[in-house]
């Protein structure tokens, strides 16, 4: 058969007739017999979050055709097909006493025949009975050598961030942050710091200590809560294991107490992270400036946090949401970026599912009338004026580029308004 004849086969395999040395290996007593599968064992493969996708290592044979995954391995003593035209590769026990027309006349000692190729299977992963929990991430390696250094740091931050005299431990600290913010942005050491409650305590203490006279009188990226803020945030970007242990100690956390910067009573963490987040700065006052600086330090460790659904549903519980819509409610410059960081964080934890959204948390009811919204009342606040508020703030084009993409997305995942029946006489 020429060239142009194979071209006009819709579609050819080659069958693989896998052998040790000669045929009569397949009839021997160290073959697999028909009713045999090679042994999976528990070692499986897993390319994305969902256990349905995954199938073993070890490819698990049976006396019907089923498609072979390009990082499976093949045992011995199977009968192999490739389609040709689809790479795709499908295995079965070898039936040394199963007759194929396709293959009379040929040498039984040929590696290679070309076939007429069986209807494609649908590609189903088997995963085996007893498997283990499905774990995307795995097991995060430790250094081959331990970083004494970083466990020092840690110590020093635990030790000297709950001080009020930062004078005498200043220079000790501020190294301390800074080492270890370089190191939280990988795995291993993210996972250390969030698996360390009490070194999560000092760190949210720095963030939330609220000293805007010393903070102003240093460049930014030297001042301790945008420090803590970066390690915090570095720490469980993208890194599941971290996340679930921060999530583990989180109400352990929030019941912590953090020293004041003056002679006032110590600071509820659950007060500062949730209530907080509120703006109450006049506009052009003063403290607005500051009251910004401290919700950006905030907001970008509320971007990771709000990945776990425990605390995502805590901070709703605490008029999150509220807070959030407050901030995008206020219109002075100071507040621009603040604004548009709320609305990639709204929009990647509750609207856009392609980042990894679960859906059908917010929003949960329809929407409000816009007269109630318009009113200014504690309603207004309410998740149903959402879309009415970022109407009106998208009449501004300064404000356009992220308040209106936000808004398409919110009204695809706005349920409906009931549809109240009408009872027929």
């Amino acid at each position: 058969m020429g060239f142009s004849d194979t071209r006009n086969l819709k579609k050819i395999a080659l069958s693989f007739l896998f052998v040790s040395s000669a045929f009569s290996t397949f009839t021997s007593a160290s073959s697999p017999s028909p009713s045999e599968s090679p042994s999976a064992e528990t070692e499986i493969i897993c390319h994305t979050d969902n256990p349905a996708e995954c199938y073993p290592k070890v490819f698990s044979a049976t006396e019907e055709f089923q498609v072979v995954h390009d990082d499976q391995d093949l045992p011995p003593g199977l009968h192999v097909q490739l389609d040709i035209q689809t790479g795709q590769k499908q295995a079965k026990l070898y039936n040394p006493n199963e007759e194929n027309p396709a293959l009379e006349g040929l040498p039984v000692d040929r590696s290679v025949v070309v076939i007429d190729g069986e209807a494609p299977q649908d590609d189903k992963p088997r995963i085996p009975s007893g498997a283990p929990a499905y774990e995307p991430v795995g097991k995060v390696k430790a250094p081959k050598e331990k970083n004494e250094d970083f466990f020092q740091a840690l110590e020093t931050v635990k030790q000297h961030s709950n001080a009020n005299d930062d004078s005498a431990h200043a220079g000790e600290l501020d190294k301390a942050l800074e080492y270890l913010e370089d190191l939280s942005h990988g795995m291993y050491y993210g996972l250390q710091i969030a698996e360390d409650a009490e070194a999560l305590r000092a760190l949210f203490c720095l963030l939330t200590k609220r000293d805007a006279d010393a903070a102003e009188k240093r460049p930014l990226t030297e001042r301790p809560d945008f420090l803590a803020s970066s390690i915090l945030a570095s720490a469980i970007q993208n890194n599941k294991p971290a996340l679930k242990a921060l999530e583990g100690s989180w109400d352990a956390i929030l019941e912590k107490k953090c020293a004041a910067a003056s002679n006032s009573d110590a600071r509820s963490l659950k007060s500062e992270l949730y209530s907080k987040l509120e703006p109450t700065a006049g506009p052009g006052s003063a403290e607005e400036a500051s009251e910004a600086y401290f919700a950006r330090i905030k907001l970008a460790v509320l971007d990771g946090l709000l990945k776990s659904d425990k605390i995502k549903e805590q901070f709703m519980e605490h008029d999150g949401m509220k807070n959030l819509l407050r901030i995008l409610l206020r219109k002075e410059e100071v507040w621009d970026s603040r604004r548009a960081k709320v609305a990639r964080i709204v929009s990647d934890t509750f609207l856009d599912e392609d980042v990894g959204a679960r859906l059908g948390v917010w929003p949960t009811v329809s929407v409000t009338d816009a007269s109630v919204c318009a009113e200014g009342g504690p309603d207004s606040l309410e998740e149903g004026c959402w879309e009415y508020h970022l109407e009106t703030i998208s009449q501004d084009p300064r404000d356009a580029e992220w308040s209106r993409p936000l808004l398409d997305m919110l009204r695809q995942r706005r349920p409906e308004k009931p549809k109240h029946k009408i009872d027929e006489l």
